[in-house]
């Protein structure tokens, strides 16, 4: 269980972005820039613009995307991202998501894309257009809108869930307004491609999930045939406390443990991985004393595929 999104809280930290001025005056030259390119000591971002290559292979793609639109956005600044690119800005997390090239909107002539740049020619409502940390990317309900008809189901619930969270968290029922306007833009879109599998998502997407691992496990387990889900279902601990399991399905305990927490210091909040372990495992064994319902826990690798998650239900004699 986690209280959020596992993969964008490792890499909201923000990347350093170095120009060749910058490692200039670290005493670098052009020519040892390029050295250190070539030997895998900095990773180009964009031309003229480099990441330390061991804060670059610490991030997940959320981070590279938005380390890459900065990169990007700092000398156009007018360019307007999309897709993928929109949702790191967002903090929408891009489960097991693999395009790292920036996805732009070209609102005029279409321009070609690039092996780094991909560049979608679509008409835009100004509405449709936020800034978000400086720049301009495609608003929330247009990013869901745009993913959600793209990714695999389990992606797009993922973007769908964090997206309804994070609305909630900017104002009172925002979430509610944020399923609304996505809803509307599928109602007036009916012959575009994916319109059908966003209106199954969409309707599935659920706010309380607290992690993109969660939302997956979650929509597995529908693929699986469980049809009655409650999300962070409180359960009294001792000594007053009370520990909130991220699912009850038919009748199940559930929780998806993902591995960050026992690695990154935003979860262990100064214990050490010993310790963090110790304590989730002194909280499982207390719910499973204590509860009447069959209680699983599964991590990164059971959600590989829904027969791994499948698989791992069953050794615990869980079925539809």
């Amino acid at each position: 269980m986690a209280n959020q999104d596992d993969a964008i809280r490792a890499s909201e930290k923000t990347v350093r972005l170095l120009t060749l001025d910058d490692l200039e005056l670290r005493g670098s030259s052009r020519d040892d820039v390029r050295r250190q390119v070539a030997a895998g000591m900095l990773v180009r971002v964009r031309r003229g613009t480099f990441v330390e290559a061991a804060e670059w292979d610490a991030q997940y793609i959320e981070g590279r995307h938005r380390a890459r639109a900065r990169a990007y956005a700092s000398r156009s600044p007018e360019t307007i991202f999309a897709l993928e690119t929109a949702a790191a800005q967002h903090k929408l997390p891009l489960f097991r998501v693999k395009e790292e090239r920036l996805q732009t909107v070209t609102l005029g002539r279409a321009a070609s894309s690039t092996k780094n740049v991909m560049r979608h020619r679509v008409a835009l409502d100004d509405a449709d257009v936020v800034m978000a940390d400086g720049i301009h990317v495609t608003s929330l309900s247009r990013t869901v809108f745009d993913l959600i008809r793209k990714l695999p189901y389990d992606a797009g619930v993922a973007v769908a869930d964090a997206a309804l969270r994070r609305a909630a968290e900017i104002r009172s029922g925002g979430a509610d307004e944020l399923r609304a306007k996505v809803t509307e833009r599928l109602e007036r879109s009916p012959g575009a491609r994916g319109v059908r599998r966003a209106r199954v998502v969409l309707a599935f997407a659920d706010g309380r999930s607290g992690s993109a691992g969660e939302s997956a496990s979650r929509w597995s387990l529908r693929v699986i045939g469980f049809r009655d889900f409650e999300l962070q279902v409180p359960f009294d601990g001792p000594d007053g406390q009370v520990y909130e399991v991220d699912l009850r399905f038919d009748r199940n305990l559930g929780e998806f443990d993902g591995e960050v927490k026992y690695s990154d210091p935003a979860f262990l909040s100064g214990r050490t991985p010993r310790q963090a372990l110790l304590d989730e495992k002194e909280r499982g064994d207390w719910i499973r004393g204590r509860s009447r319902d069959p209680y699983v826990r599964w991590m990164d690798r059971h959600i590989h595929t829904v027969d791994t998650l499948r698989q791992r239900l069953e050794r615990f004699g869980i079925r539809p």
